[in-house]
């Protein structure tokens, strides 16, 4: 009676040990979104391993077979041995003597495969523990081979989450039960400042605290080459992808590719310059990214804390796009070394400040934009008598024909008589009769 009370016991507990497991297995399963399948071929790898581990063998890896089944949390290890006569054992590892394989399987012969049921009770408290660590390693490399499949397809894309955690060089950010890290030095220099939820405090010095965080997916690591204990999915608000995103979000003739960005540049929190495309002629892009009244770029102006965003309109002429990037700043004119990639550009004293913008941040933006070394000099460099405003020919160039000149970027005689009349022809859609005449003013302005 003992015995079968002892039986009973030995029975209930491996029912509950099959419950948690089973428990366990489908809540990991269910939060980490890992096919129940590879879920089945870590445990039984990590079961082998133990196994093997036991005989001080990796050889002996193959003599098992572990079935899983992630439905049920059923776990049946399999040992395979060759039976063998009583007097042929060698390696009782291998080899499975005839007289004890007749005691459970009467048509047992010499020769065949013997396979004999492991209970799990059996295994040691030494392999249980080996178990427990083999396990909770695979799965960790599961988890983030997991993560890196899901988030590796949203690179460039924006993800708004919870700042979990707050240390000296980053934040760690908790977007649907998954941790990922926003660097400090990914963070608007001065401007941005978030903290974990529960220790949410009033904005210091009238920055602007939040426990709620929007950035970009800049970057997923490798799992196998990144330290394990630290996140593999890295956040950016400074990198000039989310600013492309941002837009892509607020204006819809960006999202439905009807306006291309080209290229974008910024200082994070100071400027920024975004070179446009319109694909539709009907449509002006610096019009519609920017709406009635700012209305479309004014959210994506607050949500990087105030910083200036300079729309620009693409141009095939590089000088126009030179007096363009360099806004606000009004460009007289410009001499160009395409070979060198490198410009004289000659702007009036009194925009000379504009055109270098704060610290040289315009100047800079500028130059990167375009990719060329921009030689901002005043006017008076190149000699103000050479060249005279358009302005100046009110009374004999109609004012819709100087207007018309003055969009294009032309905002001086000799800016028009140095690029080609066909070209000038295109951009402004002014007749080509008249376009002649304008040139003949300017020219004989100069001859006198």
């Amino acid at each position: 009676m003992p015995r079968a009370k002892a039986s009973s016991k030995l029975q209930d507990k491996e029912k509950q040990l099959k419950q948690r497991l089973y428990a366990a297995m489908q809540d990991f399963i269910q939060q980490h979104g890992i096919p129940k399948e590879r879920f089945a071929d870590v445990m039984r790898e990590a079961l082998l391993d133990v196994l093997a581990r036991s005989e001080r063998s990796s050889e002996l890896k193959q003599a098992y077979s572990v079935i899983v089944n992630p439905d049920t949390a059923d776990i049946q290890i399999l040992r395979r041995r060759v039976i063998v006569a009583d007097e042929d054992v060698e390696d009782e590892a291998r080899q499975m003597p005839l007289s004890a394989a007749l005691e459970r399987d009467p048509e047992a012969v010499v020769g065949e495969d013997f396979f004999e049921e492991i209970d799990l009770s059996h295994l040691s408290r030494a392999q249980i523990d080996y178990l427990k660590a083999r396990l909770k390693q695979q799965l960790r490399d599961l988890e983030r081979k997991a993560l890196y499949d899901r988030y590796i397809h949203m690179l460039g894309e924006i993800i708004t989450g919870e700042v979990l955690k707050a240390t000296r060089d980053e934040l760690i950010v908790l977007h649907e039960g998954n941790e990922l890290s926003l660097p400090r030095n990914a963070l608007i220099p001065g401007k941005d400042e978030y903290i974990p939820k529960d220790t949410s405090l009033p904005g210091r010095r009238g920055r602007q605290t939040s426990s709620i965080v929007k950035a970009i997916v800049h970057q997923v690591l490798d799992p196998r080459k990144a330290p394990a204990s630290r996140p593999i999915v890295i956040l950016s608000r400074t990198s000039p992808a989310f600013l492309e995103a941002l837009l892509k979000l607020e204006i819809p003739e960006i999202y439905d590719g009807i306006i291309s960005i080209k290229k974008v540049v910024r200082i994070p929190g100071e400027r920024a310059k975004v070179l446009v495309e319109s694909y539709d002629d009907r449509i002006d892009p610096v019009g519609a990214c920017v709406g009635v009244k700012g209305t479309r770029i004014r959210p994506v102006v607050e949500e990087l804390r105030g910083e200036y965003i300079d729309i620009i309109p693409y141009n095939p002429d590089m000088k126009l796009m030179i007096s363009r990037a360099l806004a606000p700043a009004t460009v007289m004119y410009v001499d160009l070394y395409p070979h060198r990639r490198y410009a004289k550009v000659f702007v009036a004293p009194e925009e000379y400040a504009k055109a270098i913008g704060r610290e040289g941040i315009n100047v800079r933006l500028a130059q990167e934009l375009l990719g060329y070394e921009l030689d901002i000099r005043e006017a008076s460099e190149y000699g103000e008598e050479e060249d005279i405003e358009l302005t100046e020919f009110a009374d004999e160039i109609p004012e819709p024909i100087l207007k018309a000149l003055q969009r294009e970027g032309f905002q001086t005689a000799q800016a028009v008589l140095q690029f080609p009349i066909d070209e000038l022809q295109k951009r402004t859609q002014i007749d080509m009769a008249t376009l002649q005449k304008v040139y003949e003013i300017l020219q004989a302005e100069f001859e006198e």
